[in-house]
């Protein structure tokens, strides 16, 4: 069992170091301590790539928990949407704006910049639009973050079968809007709901006048450029297959994570360029 191969298992089986000695046992015959498969690990080089004009300026940005020694860490991501494959991935102590700046400047640097669609954290927006990108906000968060309102306001609020009827009937006219083919009928939908917005629920109100009228185009922006992902879910795929929740509270230090993580990735890459 030579080094290579312990790490390419290290990819495919994404255990903790002693599973992964007990699964070359096992299949193989051969033990190999815990320390020497760490250490080949560790000694895990990213193949350096030629990445100039390389990506489409169309990306996914998120971040990911981590466990590291009993402390909680961020993994952050960014991928390329039309591509399909992460262009940047860092582990860093604290989710703050001056990290998530530096992050996506260094990783965009010399890159076309287009649009970044993420979710609804509100330190995101200043930082995308700065750096010049279209900023759109995943609709599966935003449907989630509307969902959590109004499930909030009924739950304060005694309201009879009639009001809760209308709020379930206010709420899916909302919906409808993303439904919409283009941004000049999202916004002509909107401007109707806006001249009758005194006979809306106090939620429904809220929601619009407070979220939905201020960031307009953030909710939209797909419907002005087809190729801006409506959604983070290809990244929240991708975060799955390299670090799954299984082994996210069992990693020591950050440059082993960051060796797993890299080790998989490149795993996928080379599957994705054998499928096609």
């Amino acid at each position: 069992m030579n080094s290579k191969k312990c790490v390419e298992l290290a990819g495919l089986f994404l255990g903790s170091i002693r599973k992964i000695a007990y699964k070359i046992k096992k299949d193989t015959g051969i033990s190999v301590s815990r320390q020497t498969i760490e250490n080949w690990i560790l000694g895990y080089e990213i193949p350096k790539k030629e990445v100039k004009n390389l990506y489409s300026g169309y990306y996914i940005f998120d971040v990911g928990w981590i466990k590291l020694n009993g402390f909680w860490n961020y993994r952050f991501a960014l991928f390329d949407s039309k591509q399909n494959i992460i262009v940047a991935d860092e582990i860093y102590s604290k989710e703050n704006s001056t990290n998530i700046q530096k992050f996506l400047e260094e990783s965009t640097r010399n890159q076309k910049k287009i649009a970044i669609t993420s979710d609804l954290d509100e330190k995101y927006k200043p930082i995308i639009e700065g750096l010049e990108f279209t900023h759109q906000w995943c609709l599966f968060h935003v449907f989630k973050n509307i969902n959590k309102k109004i499930k909030e306001y009924i739950r304060d609020n005694e309201l009879s079968d009639d009001e809760l009827e209308n709020i379930r009937q206010e709420k899916l006219e909302i919906f409808s809007l993303f439904n919409s083919k283009s941004f000049k009928e999202a916004r002509t939908r909107m401007d109707e709901i806006l001249n009758q917005i005194k006979d809306y629920s106090k939620v429904i109100q809220s929601i619009i006048m407070d979220s939905l009228m201020p960031y307009f185009k953030t909710y939209f922006s797909y419907l002005l450029d087809e190729n801006i992902e409506r959604t983070s879910n290809k990244l929240e795929n991708q975060f799955q297959k390299t670090f799954p929740k299984s082994i996210k509270r069992i990693m020591k230090i950050k440059k082993g994570a960051m060796s797993r993580i890299n080790i998989r990735i490149e795993i996928l890459n080379q599957i994705k360029v054998f499928d096609s």
